[in-house]
């Protein structure tokens, strides 16, 4: 029925408390993506629970959780999938609630009603063949946040609406945000306002390409619009600008074009963030 997946970069000390949970629920298998973890989270899941399925990374420094939840996807044998961070603890039985629940046109979150449970936001469970059509999380973000709400945009756009699971059914291990892939030489940026900001342009980007061209972008060119969009803020950072321009070229839709090669010119002005 579900296919639980979880990813970990040096998160071993929440998977001790998190993963015993996940791993009773029923009509469930577990799968734990390690990362690159340096703390040897796969060969103490293995040790420790070996009802669990692994899957080790090994090949990539910068932790990239779309990647990561991709891999997750790609080793599930279950129709549904449930994306579950390691710093989130379980305590209801999630599959059989969704065995009574389950509507083929929705894809389910968290209620969130206030500021503190925005750590429960990338918790979701949808139809694996919803989410192999829409093709998954977006692997050109890196660092922290914004692939969550990205994937469900794209989930809304092929007709799904937003289901909820119960609240208190799931909660987060507090933590402040040292934890987070905010430091130097992770791929992310150093603060979570700056990444959020950074994210939300990105994501701005895609969506306005979408609605011209009424396509998606390959993902080595959202990479390097992503790369693109990093370092137009970083050499603003460095040059003590309040703002900075990104400029792209898009295609217009064939459809209503007459002049095939011709191009549309995006521009966005975005405030730069730095740490205070």
């Amino acid at each position: 029925m579900l296919s639980i997946i979880t990813t970990c970069k040096n998160r071993l000390q929440h998977i001790k408390q998190t993963l015993p949970l996940m791993l009773k629920q029923s009509m469930a298998e577990v799968i734990v993506v390690d990362y690159g973890c340096e703390q040897g989270t796969a060969d103490w899941v293995k040790e420790h629970h070996p009802a669990a399925k692994v899957v080790q990374v090994n090949d990539d420094p910068i932790f990239c959780v779309a990647r990561a939840r991709n891999m997750g996807a790609t080793n599930s044998s279950r129709n549904f999938l449930c994306f579950v961070d390691a710093d989130v603890m379980i305590h209801e039985q999630l599959g059989e609630w969704l065995w009574v629940h389950k509507d083929p046109q929705k894809f389910y979150l968290y209620p969130m009603q206030n500021a503190n449970e925005n750590e429960l936001t990338g918790f979701s469970i949808v139809a694996k063949d919803h989410f192999l059509k829409v093709g998954g999380f977006d692997e050109a973000f890196k660092g922290w946040g914004g692939e969550d709400n990205d994937l469900y945009e794209r989930l809304k756009r092929i007709g799904l609406a937003e289901g909820f699971i119960p609240r208190n059914s799931i909660s987060a291990i507090t933590h402040d945000s040292t934890l987070r892939q905010l430091r130097e030489g992770s791929g992310g940026y150093e603060t979570v306002s700056e990444a959020l900001s950074m994210n939300h342009l990105y994501r701005l980007i895609k969506r306005d390409i979408w609605k011209i061209t009424n396509s998606d972008i390959d993902l080595e060119i959202r990479k390097q619009l992503f790369q693109h969009i990093k370092s137009k803020n970083e050499e603003a950072k460095l040059q003590k600008q309040e703002f900075f321009e990104v400029s792209v070229n898009v295609p217009i839709d064939a459809r209503f074009n007459r002049h095939p090669r011709s191009l549309r010119k995006l521009s966005y002005m975005t405030p730069v963030h730095r740490p205070t």
